[in-house]
C-alpha cells in the first residue's frame, strides 16, 4: 500500500511521489497546509526542506511550533531545512535553469535517503526563486521536467511548488492546471 499524507485541512490525501503545484491568492492558507504536511513528515521520520524567503520560513517555524514541533531541535538535527538564500539553486548563482534546479532536487533527495530518512517533503516558493533573474520565464519547463523525477508512485518524495495567482500569467496558470 502506498503511504499517504494529510494535505488539506479538509483531510484530502496525497500519495508519496506526488508533485503538486499549489496556487493561491494569499499565502497564509497554503503555509498552514504546508506546516501540517511537514509536521506529519517529521513525525514519520522524513526530512522536510523549504525553499522560500525568510519571512515565509519564519511563518512556517511559528506554525510548526504551534503544532507542537520542536523546531529548534528539528533544524539542528537537519530534519527540517530552510533554504532562504536562492543563489545556491541558481546556475552560477544568478540564472534560473530548470535542469540545474532539478539536479539540486535530486541531490537533496539522495542526501536525504543516504542520511537514513524515510523520505523527503520538499516545497518551494517558485515566484520568489525566479523573480528578476535570467531564465525566470522557464518555470513551466521546470514543472514539466520535475514530474519525471518527482511524480513517481512509491518514490518517497513529496513536492509542493507554490505560486501566487497574481504573479502568474494566465497561460502559465492553465499550464499548471
Amino acid at each position: 500500500m502506498t503511504a499517504q499524507t494529510l494535505f488539506t485541512e479538509e483531510g484530502q490525501k496525497l500519495e508519496v511521489g506526488a508533485h503538486v503545484c499549489a496556487m493561491h491568492e494569499t499565502p497564509e492558507p497554503t503555509l498552514g497546509i504546508l506546516a501540517q504536511t511537514f509536521a506529519v513528515g517529521l513525525a514519520r521520520g522524513e526530512r522536510s526542506d523549504y525553499i522560500a524567503p525568510e519571512r515565509a520560513a519564519a511563518r512556517i517555524r511559528d506554525l510548526l511550533t504551534g503544532a507542537g514541533v520542536d523546531v529548534e531541535a528539528a533544524e539542528s538535527g537537519e530534519d527540517l531545512i530552510f533554504i532562504t538564500e536562492r543563489d545556491s539553486l541558481l546556475k552560477d548563482g544568478a540564472e534560473f535553469d530548470p535542469d540545474y534546479l532539478l539536479d539540486a532536487v535530486r541531490g537533496l533527495f539522495t542526501a536525504t535517503i543516504e542520511a537514513g530518512y524515510k523520505g523527503l517533503r520538499f516545497s518551494a516558493d517558485v515566484p520568489w526563486l525566479i523573480r528578476d533573474v535570467p531564465g525566470g520565464d522557464r518555470a513551466m519547463e521546470f514543472e514539466a521536467k520535475a514530474d519525471e523525477i518527482i511524480n513517481v508512485p512509491g518514490i518517497p518524495l513529496l513536492a509542493i511548488c507554490q505560486y501566487r495567482l497574481g504573479e502568474l500569467d494566465p497561460e502559465d496558470s492553465l499550464s499548471i492546471l
